[in-house]
C-alpha cells in the first residue's frame, strides 16, 4: 500500500513544474466547475484534499473571500512546493498547503465547512477510509464536492487503449474508474448524507499532436510513459501523432470530451 502511495506521488511529483501548464488546463476547469457546485459560502474554512499545484484553491479563494480559509494537502511534495509557489504569485493570503495523505488527515474532528477532492479520488488506494477521513474533518452539516472522471465516451481515442495495450509494459492500472452508481455507493459507504450525483461532458481541445503530448506528460498518464524504452516510446509517439489525426475537428483543434462526474454530499 505505501508502495503504491510512493509510487503515485513519484509520477506527479515529476509532473509538477508542467502541470496545468502544457497543453489546455482541463484539471482547473473541472476545479471551478466543482468549486461552482459545491456553493461555499463567505468566511468558509475549505480543505482541498489532493490539492496538486492548487487549482481548486485558487478557485476557492474568491468565494470565501478575505475572511475564509483554504488548506490544501498533497502527498508529492513537489506539489506542494509549486502550489505555494503559484499561490504567492496570485498573492493570495488566506491559504496553506501541506505535505499530508489524503487517507491519514491530520486535523481535528469538525475544522472544515467544506472538502474538495477534484480529480483525485479514483488515484487513492483506499478510496472509502479516505472519505470516512473527510467526512471526520467536516463539521456537522458540513460539505464534500468530489469530482472524478467516468469512462471514456469518445470513441475516436479508442487508439490510445489499443497502441498502450500492445507497445507498453504492463502494469498496474494507475487508479480506479468510477460511474454514477459506484460513486454514489462509495459515498454511502463513507456515511454521508444527501448525496447527488451529476455527470457532464469536458470539452478538451488540442491545438495539435505536439501539444497532446506535452500534456500526457504532464499528469498522471506519465506513469505508462515512463516505463516504456526509448525506441517503444518513439514507435507510440508516431503512431500517436497519426492517430490522434481522427480527433480533429472543423475548428482545427484535436478534441476529446470525456465525462466528469460530480458528487455533493452532506455530512
Amino acid at each position: 500500500m505505501q508502495a503504491t502511495k510512493t509510487s503515485i506521488a513519484g509520477v506527479f511529483g515529476r509532473a509538477a513544474p508542467t502541470y496545468e501548464r502544457a497543453g489546455p488546463p482541463f484539471f482547473s476547469e473541472v476545479a471551478r466547475r466543482l468549486v461552482a457546485l459545491t456553493d461555499l459560502q463567505a468566511g468558509a474554512r475549505v480543505l482541498d484534499v489532493a490539492t496538486g499545484t492548487g487549482v481548486a484553491l485558487l478557485a476557492t479563494t474568491q468565494p470565501v473571500g478575505p475572511a475564509g480559509m483554504v488548506v490544501g494537502v498533497d502527498l508529492a511534495e513537489p506539489m506542494v512546493a509549486e502550489a505555494r509557489r503559484r499561490l504567492r504569485e496570485s498573492g493570495v493570503a488566506n491559504a496553506a498547503v501541506l505535505v499530508m495523505d489524503a487517507e491519514a488527515l491530520g486535523f481535528r474532528a469538525g475544522s472544515f465547512d467544506a472538502v474538495l477532492c477534484a480529480s483525485a479520488l479514483y488515484l487513492l488506494p483506499r478510496p472509502v477510509e479516505a472519505l470516512r477521513g473527510f467526512r471526520r474533518v467536516l463539521r456537522p452539516g458540513g460539505r464534500l464536492g468530489v469530482a472524478v472522471f467516468g469512462a471514456d465516451l469518445d470513441e475516436r481515442w479508442s487508439w490510445k487503449g489499443e497502441l498502450l495495450a500492445r507497445l507498453a509494459p504492463p502494469l498496474e492500472p494507475l487508479g480506479r474508474r468510477y460511474d454514477q452508481a459506484s460513486l454514489r455507493q462509495a459515498l454511502d459507504t463513507g456515511s454521508f448524507r444527501t448525496v447527488v450525483v451529476q455527470v457532464e461532458r469536458l470539452d478538451v481541445a488540442y491545438a495539435d499532436a505536439a501539444t497532446w503530448w506535452a500534456s500526457d506528460w504532464s499528469h498522471g498518464e506519465r506513469a505508462v510513459l515512463e516505463l516504456m524504452s526509448q525506441p517503444t516510446l518513439a514507435a507510440y509517439r508516431q503512431a500517436a501523432f497519426q492517430a490522434i489525426e481522427a480527433c480533429r475537428e472543423r475548428d482545427g483543434a484535436l478534441h476529446w470530451r470525456p465525462e466528469v462526474i460530480f458528487a455533493l454530499a452532506t455530512r
